[in-house]
Parts: C-alpha cells; sequence; structure tokens
C-alpha cells in the first residue's frame, strides 16, 4: 500500500512540475495584446450567413433580350444617356456606403470573436494553473505528512549520517533548498494565477465593449443596407424610360460578363488563361453566387468573404475583412498577374482576384453575383497584394 501511494505521489509530482514548467517558461501576457500597427491581425473566421441554399441561375440573358437592350441603348437621346450616366453614379456612391458598413460590421465581428477566443484559451490556461497549485499543495502536505509519521527517523538518518561538519552543512543546506523550492514553486503559481485573473477579468470587459461595437455597426450596416435599397430603387424608377435604359444597360453588362466568361472558360481569350490549380480557378467556380453581407460560403459571399473562401482552398488563412486581408502578402507596385488581390477605396472596403487581361472577379453588390468586372472601370484602386499561395488538392470548393 505504502509502494502504491508513493507511486501516485510521484506521478502527481511530475503532472505538476510539467504543468509548472509549461506556465512558468511562458508569459501570460501576450494573451492580452492586441493587434495593432505592425502586428498581424488575428486569423479568425467569421460569416452570418443565413440565406438558404440556392441555385445559381442561368448563364446570360437570351439573344432576343440582348437584341432589344442595345436597340433600346441606341436609340437613346443626349439627355437620357446624360439621365442614365447619372444614376450610375449615384449609385455607385450608395453602394460605396454600403460595402464600407459592411465591412466595418465585418472588422467589428472579427474583433470580437478574436477577444473571445483569447478569453477561451486564458481559462483553460487558468483551469491547468488552478490543477497544477493543487497538485504542488498535495506535494507539500504530503511531505509533512510522511514527516511527521516517520520521516523524522529518516531526517535524523541523513544528519547523523554525515561524516564531518562540512558533510552535514552541505546536507542541512540540500534539505533547506528543496523546501525553499517547493514554497517558491506555490508562490509563484499562485502569482501566476493571479495575474492571469486579472487579465482575463480585463478581458471580459474588452469583450463586452467588442459586443457592444459589434451590434452597433450591424445595426449600422442593417439600416444604411436598408436605406441605400430603397433609395436605389427611386433612383431607378425614377421615370420609364430611365426605368428601360437602366434595365437595358444591366442586361448588356450581363450579356457582356457572360460572353467573357465563356472565352476565358473555354479557352478562347488570348489574353487569359486560368492555370489549373490556381485561386483564378477556384474563383471562376464561383461565378454565379449570389451577394450576401457577411458570407464566405457557397450559399453567399461579401467580397472579403468571396477572397478568404478562395484562397482557403490554397493554404492562405486570411481574415474576413479587406482592410485586414491588405496586411498580408507582398506589396505590388508594379505589373498585377493573375491571382493577385486588388484593394479598392479609402478607407479600404472592396476587394477582388485579379484575373487577367484587365479583369478581376468580385462579389459586387446586394442583389448582384460573383462576376467579372474590368478593372479600368475602377477609379478607386489603392493596393495589390501577392499571397504565398499553393496549389488547390482536388476539384473547387
Amino acid at each position: 500500500m505504502k509502494s502504491t501511494a508513493s507511486h501516485r505521489s510521484a506521478a502527481r509530482s511530475l503532472i505538476c512540475v510539467a504543468l509548472v514548467g509549461v506556465f512558468l517558461a511562458t508569459s501570460v501576457l501576450p494573451l492580452y495584446a492586441v493587434p495593432g500597427d505592425g502586428q498581424t491581425p488575428p486569423r479568425t473566421g467569421i460569416t452570418t450567413d443565413i440565406a438558404p441554399d440556392v441555385q445559381r441561375p442561368l448563364d446570360g440573358p437570351s439573344q432576343a433580350e440582348s437584341d432589344e437592350a442595345r436597340d433600346l441603348l441606341e436609340r437613346a437621346t443626349p439627355a437620357q444617356r446624360a439621365d442614365l450616366q447619372r444614376l450610375f453614379v449615384q449609385l455607385d456612391a450608395l453602394d460605396r456606403e454600403t460595402e464600407i458598413a459592411v465591412e466595418e460590421h465585418n472588422a467589428a465581428r472579427m474583433r470580437l470573436d478574436y477577444v473571445r477566443g483569447t478569453i477561451e484559451v486564458s481559462r483553460q490556461d487558468l483551469l491547468l494553473l488552478e490543477q497544477a497549485y493543487v497538485l504542488q499543495a498535495e506535494r507539500l502536505g504530503e511531505r509533512a505528512v510522511e514527516i511527521y509519521t516517520g520521516g523524522q527517523d529518516q531526517l535524523l538518518a541523513l544528519l547523523f549520517g554525515a561524516q564531518s561538519l562540512a558533510d552535514l552543512l552541505a546536507r542541512l543546506q540540500i534539505i533547506q533548498q528543496m523546501t525553499n523550492t517547493d514554497a517558491d514553486l506555490i508562490a509563484r503559481i499562485r502569482n501566476q494565477r493571479s495575474r492571469l485573473e486579472t487579465i482575463v477579468q480585463h478581458m471580459e470587459q474588452d469583450a463586452d465593449e467588442a459586443a457592444s461595437l459589434e451590434f452597433e455597426m450591424r445595426a449600422r450596416m442593417i439600416e444604411i443596407t436598408s436605406r441605400n435599397e430603397d433609395r436605389a430603387l427611386e433612383l431607378r424608377e425614377q421615370n420609364v424610360a430611365l426605368t428601360q435604359l437602366y434595365e437595358a444597360a444591366q442586361l448588356r453588362d450581363n450579356q457582356a460578363e457572360s460572353d467573357l466568361a465563356w472565352r476565358i472558360i473555354s479557352g478562347n481569350h488570348h489574353d487569359i488563361v486560368i492555370v489549373p490549380g490556381s485561386p483564378v480557378e477556384s474563383a471562376m467556380a464561383l461565378r454565379g453566387i449570389p451577394y450576401l453581407w457577411g458570407g464566405a460560403s457557397r450559399r453567399g459571399f461579401d467580397c472579403s468573404g468571396l477572397v478568404r473562401f478562395v484562397f482557403a482552398q490554397h493554404g492562405v488563412d486570411l481574415p474576413h475583412h479587406s482592410g485586414s486581408q491588405v496586411l498580408f502578402g507582398r506589396r505590388i507596385t508594379g505589373i498585377i498577374e493573375p491571382n493577385d488581390v486588388v484593394f479598392f477605396g479609402t478607407p479600404i472596403h472592396h476587394v477582388g482576384i485579379y484575373v487577367g487581361g484587365g479583369y478581376f472577379i468580385h462579389a459586387p453588390r446586394a442583389g448582384d453575383v460573383v462576376s467579372l468586372a474590368r478593372l479600368a472601370n475602377r477609379r478607386d484602386l489603392v493596393a495589390v497584394r501577392r499571397y504565398d499561395w499553393q496549389p488547390r488538392i482536388g476539384a473547387p470548393r
């Protein structure tokens, strides 16, 4: 029985030493660090997908619809064309405001998830420190019992077995060191535990603030999105003629995008070649999936959710926020190459993947789908990044 108890005591001691070694070898202070300038932001997955699964729409309008739209646009008067151009400018301004609100919400959600995740890790660390403290306290208690119930004889034998005064002093010093080490170890565990408890308390306060900010940004995004959708509808329906021209222009653009995509996919576009296993190939497989703010799956995408989903298939872990995605990768100031990521706006609020030949693929706006666009049509390109991606294994997701 005594041997079994000794084995249990030794096992607990080893566990205690291992736990203490882990915590005393590293500092808990970085657990409270918040990404700032020059620091890599947290890489957390954020999605608020709420839409049901959808079928991708048929690709492009019919030929008759395209011909009718083209004829209508050709018959438009200069004044009508000016009204149409002014409408697109106004709609673009609404889209920009909406995109900023969506990405601000993504940033707030990312911050909240980061803080909550850090709190969870810290609580697990705190539990381990509690276990280490209990084990060390048990070890000290068992040693005291051993000394009281029979260890004194062993201690006296140790002392009286000294061969000289120097040997006796050395043995006393060893005993004192053992006692001091045990006491110091338990004190350090107690201090470490106290520090971590304080840190968790501060982080919980940060979590409350982050949750309030996320709620505020979400409410703001919903309000702006709803208001801008109503405003966009009013602008498009100012009069029958303008509405018809707008719909004709949309049909024309959709047909042009479909024709472009067909030429690229079939290998008939001389400026664009899709490399198998590349991010461009992965992104092209998502054409036609609806826009969904906060979306990062095939149920729907927003702009940063699309980029995150695509590059996750290529070994690149990105946050769900365009303003943070621009902090990753290599800065490109020269020629833009296929698979580079292009960022738009100040503050950055939109992002897409360069396909080649002057085109990029993106999730444009509410009511639209993942599609190709001409880079030259954007006047707000502000940054290009090149990620260290790996060829995709298997078919695109």
